[in-house]
């Protein structure tokens, strides 16, 4: 629980700097960003960003286990 609690505080760090959070196996996070354009980087300012989101990229055999799910309608 102790791993979990601190990977908490650590990814969003990470994801803030511009950095691409891979945890080995299991897959990795980043950060992608929808904003208005602007002409020059001087002329872009944080209240042109329209959306910030969370993208998971499973590791491979996450990938191959949800190749082979099956799925049943409930009633």
């Amino acid at each position: 629980m102790a791993v979990l609690e601190s990977l908490l505080k650590v990814i969003p760090a990470h994801l803030l700097n511009g950095r691409i959070v891979r945890l080995g196996d299991f897959g990795s996070f980043r950060l992608t960003v929808t904003s208005e354009g602007a002409d020059t980087e001087d002329h872009f300012s944080k209240s042109m960003i329209k959306k910030v989101k969370l993208n998971f990229r499973p590791g491979k055999q996450i990938r191959n286990d949800l190749k082979t799910a099956e799925y049943e309608k409930e009633a």
